[in-house]
């Protein structure tokens, strides 16, 4: 008996409130959120709640993909906010500019990559799916792909290879920051675990 007089009166109540709720008005409300949304993320610029100079949807993106791999969420995170850095650039932006942020992005893919392949047995294919997976994720719309490309339009095609010192020096950085990292987590497992 309880059961039904609940029934009847949860039905009640949504009568009631159907006649109060204003639906067409609820559902245009909704679209412009929807729209003013789309908008906001779909400038060269994006949405940036947190101010991290990482796009919203691009680190929710690399946070849930490697939430159980920290050295890549920290990796691509970077790589996210030197993509963003070159996307939003002035157009009157001097070319040496564009040479240091490409340079920068090239160390952080080089440098996840070298960890990878040295730490891991892992598919050279599979591991170069994922990065462009991740570009898709940062060029997903025209004007970020046409800011992207008119950035590498900038860039000379001549590669200088860097000389041993640099090299060893790259290596050396980049094997710090990955013990650090490693260090962290572990040390962020322990205290989690207590």
């Amino acid at each position: 008996m309880k059961k039904v007089i609940f029934s009847l009166a949860l039905v009640c109540s949504c009568l009631v409130a159907d006649n109060l709720f204003d639906y067409n008005q609820w559902a245009e409300d909704l679209q412009t959120m929807i729209e003013l949304n789309q908008n906001k993320n779909s400038t060269l610029k994006g949405s940036d709640i947190n101010k991290n100079m990482v796009r919203d949807d691009v680190e929710n993106y690399i946070k849930e993909k490697y939430q159980g791999d920290e050295f890549q969420k920290i990796m691509f995170l970077e790589a996210a906010k030197k993509m963003q850095q070159i996307l939003t650039l002035p157009k009157n932006t001097p070319k040496k500019v564009h040479l240091k942020l490409d340079k920068q992005l090239l160390q952080v893919y080089t440098c996840r990559d070298y960890i990878i392949y040295k730490n891991h047995d892992m598919d050279i294919e599979e591991e170069l799916a994922q990065k462009a997976e991740f570009k898709s994720k940062v060029l997903n719309t025209a004007s970020r792909l046409e800011a992207y490309i008119n950035h590498k339009r900038l860039i000379p095609f001549t590669y200088q290879i860097p000389s041993d010192k640099e090299l060893n020096s790259q290596k050396n950085e980049c094997e710090r920051l990955y013990s650090k990292i490693k260090a962290e987590t572990k040390k962020t497992t322990v205290l989690s675990i207590n």
